[in-house]
């Protein structure tokens, strides 16, 4: 395998794909320098031309103020972010303090635990628990805010343990119910105490600047201070001091090293590269950084048993898939003034690009439970097939008459690649069939001619069966 083909796979599992466009980024660095940039990625500059703000704006100054529209914007941010490891990690997060937009209803809320996730992405775990511990999103979907000393709510002492540090098998019923009363007095403060604008102006309000209406805030009558046992450990624990308990645990380590290792590796990670990151995290203190580069590093993440050898999640087929089309700088100009609304072009794409991943199971922001979605194989199913050879219908033919995309595309084969019409194809979209799947396609580039390239109709006749067999064929199910 040459260098060109070892960035690829790195950008299949630190990145959001790796068709010829960002390879031509990526490759040019070498594999060191391509482990490194996306690693460091806050020294790239992102290119994401437009705030959750300004998304959510109407053209009369108004908010639209509901979760799909935060959904609708990560959708694009993911599209044309130029450091997708923070969007990759930002999902993982996601997915591991699961929140759904089906309960939390307000679009300000899932904006701020959005961006706790993100900002924290690849820094420090013990930051990162507590400050998603303290967003009024995650609060009011496991019900913390309603728990207090009197009757001590369990769900995210529960969940703090099961899911967030420990894993099962290492606490007790007893360790969740003292928990429960560490967290009693944790609330949410809501900002039109004493006002007497309605609730939807309030938040409108908010809005125009740029923050919501809900905030974390601590209720000292209301919480226990009574003395608890947790985890062996007794005292008149804080929550705060509970989160620090539950990192200190033995188990913690490794679990959030399986986490990271599942993520980036998949299911050929061994149980010693597992040992190997707890062990890294214990040494720098839960910091992700060194554990993310021994993982781009090891052995086990370039064997031939990790190497497209993952199931492609929604997002690793429909996100990559329209990153390839190589259109990023055409919407960055789409978009319009920064400052102003999201142009509805722009929004109708993202939008669409979340309609397409929540066909197949994924709608971000709203994960099924609190346990986030399955991931790996339980992606491959025929409704899921269905949905993903039909891209290739709804992104070459479309209801535009101008086929915009089919044009792009048959434009970019000609002058990449001469015209080499299944070459240029198969480099565009990161394919890699078998030489009786090459030759299924061959035949049908051979039906249409090179030049149905430069006719945008006849491009779109081509790509679109193109498409479908590709789209359709197992390997292209694997990154």
């Amino acid at each position: 395998m040459d260098d060109r083909a070892r960035v690829a796979h790195l950008l299949r599992r630190f990145g959001l794909g790796a068709g010829k466009t960002e390879l031509d980024i990526f490759a040019p660095l070498g594999v060191d320098g391509a482990i490194s940039r996306l690693i460091n990625y806050e020294s790239v500059p992102e290119q994401f031309p437009a705030t959750a703000w300004e998304f959510m704006a109407y053209e009369d100054g108004k908010y639209q103020l509901d979760p799909p529209q935060v959904t609708g914007w990560w959708a694009l941010r993911m599209l044309l972010s130029q450091r997708p490891l923070e969007q990759r990690l930002t999902l993982l997060w996601h997915d591991h303090f699961s929140v759904s937009g089906e309960k939390v209803f307000d679009a300000p809320m899932m904006l701020q635990y959005l961006e706790v996730l993100r900002q924290n992405a690849s820094g420090d775990f013990r930051k990162l628990l507590h400050q998603v511990s303290r967003t009024p999103a995650l609060l009011f979907y496991l019900d913390t805010h309603l728990s207090t000393k009197f009757k001590p709510n369990e769900n995210f002492a529960r969940e703090l343990l099961e899911l967030f540090t420990l894993g099962q098998g290492n606490y007790s019923e007893k360790d969740i119910q003292e928990a429960a009363r560490a967290f009693t007095g944790w609330s949410i403060h809501y900002g039109g105490i004493g006002l007497e604008n309605d609730f939807d102006a309030l938040r409108q309000n908010a809005a125009k600047e740029g923050h919501s209406i809900f905030s974390f805030c601590e209720v000292p009558d209301l919480h226990d201070p009574g003395e608890k046992l947790i985890l062996g450990q007794r005292g008149n624990f804080t929550g705060g001091e509970v989160l620090d308990i539950t990192l200190a645990h033995a188990a913690s380590p490794k679990f959030i090293a399986a986490k990271l290792v599942n993520w980036l590796v998949g299911e050929s990670a061994t149980a010693a590269l597992v040992d190997k990151i707890a062990a890294q995290l214990r040494k720098d203190e839960y910091q992700f950084r060194p554990s993310l580069r021994f993982i781009a590093e090891s052995p086990e993440f370039w064997s031939e048993n990790t190497i497209r050898k993952n199931a492609k999640s929604p997002v690793d087929f429909t996100v990559a898939l329209f990153r390839q089309f190589g259109v990023g700088d055409v919407l960055r100009q789409l978009r319009g003034k920064p400052g102003d609304p999201v142009r509805k072009e722009i929004k109708d794409i993202s939008l669409g690009l979340g309609f397409l991943m929540s066909q197949q199971g994924l709608l971000l922001l709203y994960p099924p439970n609190v346990g986030g979605w399955e991931w790996g194989k339980a992606w491959i199913t025929s409704t899921n097939m269905t949905s993903r050879w039909g891209h290739a219908k709804i992104v070459f033919q479309g209801d535009d008459p101008n086929r915009p995309i089919a044009a792009w595309i048959g434009q970019r084969v000609l002058k990449e690649f001469n015209g080499a019409i299944v070459d240029g194809f198969l480099d565009i979209f990161d394919g890699d069939p078998t030489p009786e799947q090459r030759a299924v396609l061959k035949g049908i580039a051979d039906k249409h001619g090179k030049s149905a390239l430069s006719d945008k109709d006849r491009a779109s006749e081509l790509f679109v069966e193109l498409g479908t067999a590709l789209f359709a064929m197992p390997s292209y199910q694997m990154c």
